[in-house]
């Protein structure tokens, strides 16, 4: 035995001193020369060593410095440079014929790639190339196998860097980039990790996104299955598209891909930033993509508002929660049996997408009560946005064939939605239901109904043609409790009653001041048994009916006012007040562009007609009495009350002021309601 044991010995060394001797006497240059030759016959340029690379037995392998393959020239081309590296093979598996890398590890790579401008080939190049193309895309089906080109125990990549250019000038750089690959062997699994600092710009602006990409994955090859676990892949955004706050975003996933049937099982996926988690988990095909499985989402609504620049109100319950059943195939994107909590407010329904151009929505939606103070943005977030300056070039219609094609592209909508209501501030509209219809800019408002928290119920139709920035409403509201109404609005309640209203209006234009101005349809609004305070004040300073209880009510059993509205200008006619013993009829005209008032009525009480007038500006209307009533009341009184004429004038002005105090409070009221009305 001993024997045998200094036999293989004395083998062993004379083979190792025979290899030296051997590796020795080879031409290291005659090397080069082939490695050359052979890249240059395989990929057109050859690969040139700075200095001759080293050749070692034990292991077999090969040690080299200053690489360089390709050239950039005329600012277009692939270069590849290496400042050093390694390459050694196992020994053992070499008897048997199979190669099995041990190590590679390559130093300072740097990939360079330039695009120039694209060449139009000729017809008849094209269709050879689309001729060959399909040749390459068409190949006989063939069975994946377990056997890899190359078995490897380790690949290092050290500070490596890519530079990319294409012909528009878009560039994406990547440096620092480390690679470790370990254990990649026929079904055994193997672990990659990689991380690198990528900038990318478009045209050589400033840059689209920036950050940091690092990758840890264990990955296992078993024909026709690869599969994967522990994936984690982590990004930091530095500037661009994302802001840091965005990140870190991590993705960890696990699941199998079947390289034969091209099918995907993804047994959970999860991405990870520090305002919200993404859940997903299924099966997906990768020819044609489809996917079927489930999604879930829970974050923080305030982060991702303030992600987005919005600061929105703190509240107790910050969470959002949405989870679906998910379906894609064929551009159409289904979420069936959606289940969401936004802080307070359950949200159910399906929802469907189309994605193809233009996208089209369809569905059903039911949520709870809509708190909208809790998502509208803080004052102190907000920046005062400048206005649009106004077109005064004439050259207002040169824009409707960009409108005409944005309109194209606006999604086509079939949804259906139920709300519990909606809040904001004291106001709210409780129990609402519509349906929204349309395509290409041009959209429908259909069975809306809704009550109002503060008493009352509203129906009617909406219509908009945003193409032509045309706007339509038909509304019926009954049942409305005035006071309560303009409580909720924040003005008090210096008028009650309840009210019912029958408008029919459009409207166009491209902005507020134009719809103003475009305004036109008609109404008619009725209030019952309305209450003024501010009347009880009318008879105490009305010359004629000082004294006189009674003359004057401060409830009307009908308040009826049918008005018409066109190019902005709404009439008023004829306004009936009706009650007990006092009558009044007038009419009202107001310029909403102008913002301007005109109104006239006839009180009729105790057998006397008594004139009131409101003119002017919406800031400073003034009211009073008609001054030739006043005049014609004095000369009637007793010539012991007029003392020389003077009592005339004083009971003038007196009464003027004294109606136009009163009156002035009931419209007040009355411009509350209408400004509360239209969210001024």
């Amino acid at each position: 035995m001993k024997r045998v044991l200094l036999w293989i010995l004395g083998i062993v060394i004379v083979l190792g001193v025979a290899g030296a001797v051997l590796l020795g006497r080879i031409d290291t240059q005659f090397v080069v020369k082939q490695i050359a030759d052979a890249t240059a016959k395989a990929t057109g340029k050859p690969l040139i060593f700075t200095s001759a690379p080293s050749l070692s037995l034990l292991p077999p392998g090969v040690k080299f410095g200053q690489a360089d393959w390709g050239e950039i020239k005329d600012g277009q081309g692939l270069a590849v440079s290496v400042k050093g590296g390694v390459v050694e093979l196992e020994l053992t598996p070499l008897f048997s014929g199979n190669l099995v890398v041990r190590e590679v590890r390559l130093d300072n790579p740097v990939l360079e790639m330039r695009e120039g401008k694209a060449v139009a080939a000729a017809p008849a190049q094209q269709n050879q190339a689309h001729e060959q193309t399909a040749q390459n895309q068409a190949p006989a089906a063939t069975a994946p196998s377990d056997e890899l080109p190359v078995e490897l125990m380790r690949l290092v990549v050290r500070q490596g860097e890519v530079r990319y250019v294409d012909a528009q000038g878009t560039t994406l750089h990547i440096e620092n980039l480390n690679l470790s690959v370990e254990n990649l062997r026929r079904r055994e699994e193997a672990g990659v990790q990689c991380d690198f600092a990528f900038d990318f710009k478009e045209n050589a602006q400033k840059a689209v996104l920036a950050g940091n990409l690092a990758l840890d994955a264990k990955l296992r090859y078993y024909a026709p299955h690869l599969t994967f676990r522990q994936i984690s892949l982590t990004f930091t955004p530095l500037h661009g598209l994302l802001p840091k706050e965005a990140g870190p975003a991590q993705l960890i996933c696990e699941g199998a891909l079947n390289l034969q049937t091209r099918s995907l099982r993804l047994a959970s996926a999860r991405l990870t930033t520090p305002q919200a988690r993404l859940t997903l988990g299924g099966e997906a095909t990768l020819t044609p993509p489809a996917f079927k499985g489930n999604v879930s989402l829970e974050g923080s609504p305030r982060k991702l508002a303030a992600l987005a620049g919005q600061k929105l109100k703190p509240v107790d319950n910050d969470i959002l929660s949405f989870k679906s059943a998910l379906e894609y195939a064929g551009d159409k994107l289904h979420l069936r049996q959606i289940v969401m909590q936004l802080d307070d407010i359950p949200v159910r329904g399906d929802l469907s997408l189309a994605l193809d151009a233009p996208l089209a929505v369809s569905g059903g939606i039911q949520a709870g009560m809509i708190n909208l103070d809790a998502y509208l943005p803080l004052p102190e977030s907000g920046k005062a946005a400048a206005s649009a300056p106004a077109r005064a070039d004439g050259k207002a219609g040169a824009d409707k064939a960009p409108a005409a094609k944005a309109a194209q592209s606006l999604p086509s909508v079939n949804l259906r939605a139920a709300l519990s209501g909606v809040r904001q501030g004291k106001l709210s509209v409780t129990n609402i239901a519509f349906i929204l219809k349309g395509e290409k800019g041009r959209y429908a408002v259909t069975s809306l109904s809704g009550s109002l928290g503060s008493g009352g119920s509203i129906k009617g139709s909406a219509a908009a043609d945003l193409p032509a920035k045309a706007y339509s409403l038909k509304a019926t509201a009954s049942g409305v409790n005035v006071g309560g109404l303009l409580d909720a609005l924040g003005k008090g309640r210096p008028v009650d009653g309840v009210a019912a209203l029958d408008a029919d209006l459009n409207v166009h234009g491209a902005d507020a001041k134009a719809m103003l101005a475009g305004l036109n349809g008609r109404g008619l609004l009725e209030v019952r048994n309305m209450h003024l305070a501010a009347m009880s004040a009318l008879p105490k300073n009305v010359p004629g009916l000082t004294g006189k209880k009674g003359a004057v009510p401060d409830r009307f059993d009908l308040v009826r006012v049918p008005f018409t509205a066109r190019n902005g200008d709404v009439t008023a006619q004829p306004i009936v007040i009706s009650s007990a013993g006092f009558n009044a009829t007038g009419r009202a005209q107001a310029s909403l562009p102008r913002e301007y008032l005109d109104a006239a009525a006839d009180i009729k009480t105790l057998g006397m007609t008594i004139p009131v007038v409101a003119k002017g500006p919406f800031s400073d209307i003034s009211y009073g009495v008609d001054p030739k009533f006043a005049l014609d009341m004095a000369r009637k009184l007793p010539g012991a009350l007029l003392d020389g004429g003077k009592a005339a004038g004083g009971a003038t002005q007196e009464g003027a002021q004294g109606v136009g105090g009163a009156v002035k409070k009931g419209l007040g009221g009355a411009g509350g309601l209408v400004r509360g009305l239209f969210g001024k």
